[in-house]
């Protein structure tokens, strides 16, 4: 049903994220007492023996496991709640800027938003050669059009409404649910009560829970609230499991953060912070006073940091617009892949890996990229369907003396490994034409995966800005299903003039390239797409600007990463 125009203005979505915040501040509460329970019975099982004691911990078992399903109803409702406030509020937005919009035109609007026009002026009848009716049936006519609009936008509005209504009505159904849920099966049984493992490999563990009930992947998750990220397991059961650990992982974020600010409410609220002395001050006073503070500060600062993130990631996850946001990976490690479109069903699908600076609370800025990189890739291939994944599965350097070392790619190359092969396990139909495009130090993760031991199952590395990928030569690189002869066909690498990073990557030290060979020089054997030069710097023309400029609207390079998505392979 249509909201009318006042029910419409006094709307507040974000209510629900205030009932979003009590429901997961429960499950957090809940956890802590099921583990008490669990804990208790299990401290005294070493002295307590017999029938009594076996029955106490089937019942701590049956308890813990009815007590994880309630709290997995509570994360999904609050989940829910979230989607749906940044849903209703995206709409009602539009409809109130095309209300609005009418009204700023001089027509009046109704509560059941029927646009009237005015009477027609004076300079209307002018333009209209003196024909004051003709100039009324202009107007009338603009009245229609906006009525239809506003009743569109309204339609949009209680749309939104009811879907989130009818999220709800089934997430509290699954509360009737939970003493009558079946008991898992005995292997997945095992599993929760740690006798046994899931399925490490991705192809081993999509076979694993493509044969799971639903009611067997909640047990899982319950037992385990980072199953979402196992390689191998299905887009949308990542999606729905990760969002719904995301909740938690917020909601524990913002309990330490009240828990820091409860010491010096004053000090979190930016009143009477303490001064630091001079360095020569001998005021014992004021350098404790300062001391204190600093220690404060130092505990709060990783704790805002890490509720920062987190709310980065859900803002990059509500933002509504097409196609659908999929929470492919979140843990409480600083690491999160969101796709744009579904991966198992596209026929392309493409990740970028970012490079050094990068962390959670700018995955918006790359997500961006990544959309420009989907348009490109449909421009290029209308018919083809894509579905590219922003991967901040690593810790990235965070600064240039960062980047001159292998460690974070050596420690982010066997989860983009993992990654792929988990899109291979988890695609449907006629596997997709898989693509990694690596911007700075994260073409160095892909070099690294992809060396040694090491290969990717993907058909098409793309290098950007590279500083170099721990190889000299694009043969050192290995593809599965690639023949080492023809690597050379499938790497594709571009660097703009003026953009510095290649350049220091392609200094030495003790006569070796910090991370090998630059990936567009000729004697790499890659192919090379172009980019814009850029604009030159003041210090020998490098200016690092341009290393940000690849996926500019009107630089070639976006439209030859769309090309090789897209499966045609570079600009000719």
């Amino acid at each position: 049903m249509r909201p009318t125009l006042s029910q419409l203005r006094g709307w507040n979505p974000q209510c629900l994220n205030g009932s979003a915040d009590e429901l997961a501040r429960t499950t957090a509460e809940l956890d802590a007492q099921i583990a008490l329970v669990v804990r208790s019975v299990d401290g005294v099982l070493d002295t307590w023996h017999g029938d009594a004691a076996r029955a106490a911990w089937e019942r701590a078992v049956a308890e813990r496991s009815a007590g994880n399903s309630i709290a997995m109803a509570l994360l999904a409702t609050s989940s829910s709640l979230r989607r749906g406030a940044a849903t209703i509020e995206s709409a009602a937005a539009h409809a109130v800027s095309v209300i609005d919009g009418a009204l700023g035109e001089g027509f009046a609007v109704s509560e059941d938003g029927t646009v009237t026009a005015p009477a027609a002026g004076a300079g209307l009848t002018v333009a209209a050669a003196g024909d004051g009716a003709l100039a009324q049936r202009v107007l009338d006519a603009r009245a229609r059009e906006l009525s239809d609009d506003i009743a569109r936008a309204l339609d949009e509005v209680a749309l939104a409404d009811s879907r989130t209504a009818a999220t709800l009505t089934d997430c509290l159904a699954e509360f009737d649910q939970v003493s009558a849920a079946p008991a898992p099966g005995p292997r997945v049984q095992d599993i929760v009560d740690g006798r046994s493992a899931l399925p490490a490999g991705a192809a081993e563990l999509h076979e694993f829970w493509a044969g799971l009930t639903a009611e067997e992947k909640d047990a899982l998750f319950a037992h385990d609230r980072e199953v979402g990220n196992r390689d191998g397991i299905p887009a949308a059961d990542k999606d729905r499991y990760n969002r719904m650990h995301l909740e938690d992982l917020q909601t524990r974020a913002a309990a330490a953060l009240d828990a820091v600010d409860t010491k010096h409410p004053g000090w979190a609220a930016g009143e009477h912070v303490p001064a630091q002395p001079a360095s020569n001050s001998r005021d014992e006073k004021a350098w404790k006073a300062w001391a204190e503070y600093s220690a404060w500060r130092g505990e709060r600062e990783p704790l805002q940091a890490k509720s920062d993130e987190y709310g980065a990631v859900r803002r990059a996850l509500d933002v509504g617009s097409a196609p659908p946001r999929l929470l492919m990976g979140i843990d409480g490690g600083g690491r999160a892949a969101i796709a744009l479109g579904n991966p198992d069903l596209a026929d392309n699908v493409a990740t970028l890996v970012p490079g050094t600076g990068s962390h959670l609370g700018g995955i918006g800025g790359d997500i961006d990229r990544s959309a420009r990189m989907l348009d490109a890739a449909t421009r290029a291939d209308p018919l083809a369907v894509t579905a590219v994944v922003t991967w901040y599965g690593y810790n990235a350097p965070q600064s240039i003396p960062e980047a001159g070392l292998d460690r974070f790619a050596e420690r982010g190359a066997p989860r983009l490994d993992g990654f792929q092969d988990g899109l291979r396990a988890a695609h449907q139909g006629q596997a997709a034409h898989q693509v990694i495009v690596g911007h700075s130090y994260g073409s160095t993760v892909i070099g690294t995966a992809a060396v040694g031991g090491g290969s990717l199952d993907v058909d098409e590395l793309v290098f950007v800005g590279s500083p170099g990928v721990n190889a000299d030569h694009v043969s050192e690189l290995h593809l599965e299903g690639v023949n080492a002869g023809d690597v050379g066909a499938h790497v594709y690498s571009t660097a703009a003039r003026w953009d510095p990073v290649p350049y220091i990557g392609d200094a030495t030290l003790a006569g070796r390239h910090v991370h090998g060979t630059d990936p567009t020089d000729p004697d790499f054997g890659g192919r090379v797409f172009a980019s814009d030069p850029g604009d030159p710097g003041p210090l020998l023309g490098a200016n690092p600007r341009v290393h940000s400029e690849y996926w500019d609207l009107r630089n070639p390079s976006l439209e030859g990463m769309g090309r090789i998505i897209a499966g045609l392979g570079g600009p000719s």
